[in-house]
């Protein structure tokens, strides 16, 4: 049974005008007291008498309409009766205005509805909507009040409070949209703190460290970065190579497609094969020699360990990969030795991967490149901290702060793609079906709707893509933050359930919000500009219409490391 309406929405107190003409994009209503200087209270609440952007409510047969007041003006005959210098006549200034409609409430059911049941007619009345009555009709109350997130308060009413079940927000995914400067980090950490305090578990990929704040059962890792000595507690991490696949390794290390493309790809295979079947090495040497060897052997293995072969994150050692690229430039076949041997060293070929052994060199030795493909002693394995942070029952947040990870060779979108392709591979298994896992990623335009590579070597960033697709069902929701959401593809965002929607100024941004929410329209986009700092639309694909509020601050409030508080342009 639906929850009873909290107030009466019919209050003569609360009473706007009357509707003049019916269409189908809206209606159009007489505000006889719009002009007037100061709203009056009622029952504790401001009431005023016809402003841009109130909630009203139509008085029809059996239910009420819900809408939004779009437009006001005065008819041209009537524009200079509120002129305070002119006093001549006795002229009554006659405002009109123009409201969409949104949704309606039945009256003998308390259920709201997107649908217009009975269309207003002409003469029916209009009132202000009262906040509660705005909140019974878009926000679902179902769950206990304990298992409730509470977002904030609806604007213009700090006593109506806005609070969620987890699964409205999280249960279809999330998103947190805005321009910088509009709340859009404070609403993230607003989110992660209330998932955590509900029980749940959330991975957060920090790209820039400004939820170092972040307090309670959260562990903090650095993905890269120096460790400063000894007595330095920071907890740093890798993600090494052996994580990434095949296509990763070549949008990194650039192969050429005639020789070097061949070579790299069978490099990487004996060398996972001798990590399985170490027989094949000589004692002499830590890579498998091919030039006159017999072929069954090493072919046999490859078959026997072909599942393991191609199992994610099979180990390989990427220090010798140079030396494993060159052994494999061999003539295929021994004409002058015995029958199904490989021959000697082929001349051409080992002369063109000269190139691809100086770039794998290069990546060897660089330091921004050592969490990858060198890490240090003091560095975990990313993979084994998630492992460890999904099995521990007491913490709730893992922040991956990314602050010190490169940006050259697009380290950072290649190494995202690959945890997020990791965490879908984990969800598939089943790990994620008792605790439901969200991750979050802010700056999420960096990281989605990209190729990287040139067009022999190129990668899809699609893991978040598939994981908003797909992850659902497995356990595995995202909330993704940005600033720029013409920049996230239009399926992933189709894909969005609940949307918190801050100030947006480009039209592009508003327009694809537009498209993937399925509820906002234009007139509704056209308030987004004009949001104040912390306030946003909510737009959720269970609600009847987008719902403004103040969002709560988070208790920690993220901020840059490096952030300083005097220099030259603040003192």
């Amino acid at each position: 049974m639906a929850e009873l309406p909290p107030s009466y929405p019919f209050e003569r107190s609360r009473y706007l005008g009357s509707v003049s003409r019916v269409s189908p994009l809206g209606v159009r209503v007489n505000f006889p007291f719009a002009t007037e200087v100061t709203p009056s209270q009622y029952a504790g609440h401001r009431v005023a008498r016809g402003q841009v952007g109130e909630f009203v409510v139509i008085e029809s047969y059996g239910c009420a309409i819900l809408g939004r007041i779009t437009e006001i003006q005065l008819p041209d005959r009537d524009r200079l009766s509120v002129e305070p210098e002119r006093n001549e006549g006795d002229e009554i200034p006659n405002p009109i205005g123009m409201i969409k409609l949104l949704g309606s409430v039945d009256l003998n059911s308390n259920r709201s509805s997107r649908g217009i049941g009975e269309v207003p007619r002409v003469g029916d009345y209009v009132y202000l909507a009262h906040p509660d009555f705005v909140r019974h009709a878009i926000v679902s109350t179902n769950g206990s009040k304990g298992g409730l997130i509470e977002l904030g308060h609806l604007s213009g009413a700090p006593e109506t409070r806005v609070s969620l079940p987890p699964s409205s927000i999280f249960g279809r995914h999330c998103a947190v949209l805005g321009t910088t400067g509009g709340g859009k980090s404070w609403s993230t950490a607003r989110l992660v703190e209330q998932v955590a305090e509900r029980g749940g578990k959330i991975v957060l990929l920090d790209p820039t460290g400004e939820y170092h704040t972040l307090r309670g059962p959260v562990r903090h890792v650095h993905l890269g970065g120096t460790r400063d000595g000894v007595a330095d507690k920071r907890h740093f991490v890798s993600f090494p190579y052996f994580h990434l696949t095949e296509m990763d390794l070549f949008a990194f290390l650039q192969p050429s497609p005639g020789v070097q493309v061949p070579k790299l790809r069978d490099a990487i295979q004996s060398l996972k094969l001798i990590q399985l079947d170490p027989t094949l090495v000589d004692a002499d040497t830590t890579v498998l020699i091919k030039a006159g060897k017999a072929k069954k052997p090493i072919n046999h293995a490859i078959v026997v360990n072909d599942e393991a072969l191609h199992a994610p994150s099979a180990f390989f050692e990427f220090k010798d990969l140079v030396e494993q690229v060159l052994e494999e430039c061999v003539y295929p076949t021994d004409p002058n030795g015995q029958k199904h041997h490989w021959g000697a060293r082929h001349p051409n070929s080992y002369d063109s991967c000269i190139t691809l052994c100086m770039r794998i060199t290069t990546f060897q030795k660089s330091q921004p490149m050592a969490p990858i493909f060198a890490p240090p002693e003091y560095m975990t394995d990313l993979t084994k901290v998630i492992g460890e942070f999904v099995a521990d029952p007491d913490l709730r947040v893992l922040r991956v702060s990314m602050r010190y990870l490169a940006f050259e060779q697009h380290t950072r979108e290649l190494v995202v793609n690959a945890i997020g392709r990791y965490l879908l591979g984990r969800a598939r298994q089943g790990d994620f079906q008792k605790t439901p896992l969200v991750v979050a990623i802010d700056e999420a335009h960096q990281f989605l709707n990209k190729s990287i590579g040139d067009d022999n070597n190129k990668v899809l960033l699609d893991a978040f893509g598939l994981i908003a697709k797909e992850g659902r069902k497995y356990g595995l929701t995202c909330l993704l933050a940005t600033q720029r959401p013409r920049d996230i593809p239009e399926d992933v965002l189709s894909q969005i359930g609940m949307f918190v929607v801050h100030r947006l100024i480009n039209e592009r941004d508003q327009l694809v919000v537009i498209n993937a929410s399925g509820v906002l329209d234009l007139s509704t986009a056209a308030f987004l500009p004009n949001l104040r700092d912390g306030e946003a639309l909510i737009v959720g694909a269970d609600s009847i219409m987008p719902m403004p509020i103040i969002l709560n601050a988070p208790v920690h409030k993220p901020r840059l490391e490096e952030n300083v508080e005097a220099t030259w342009m603040t003192t």
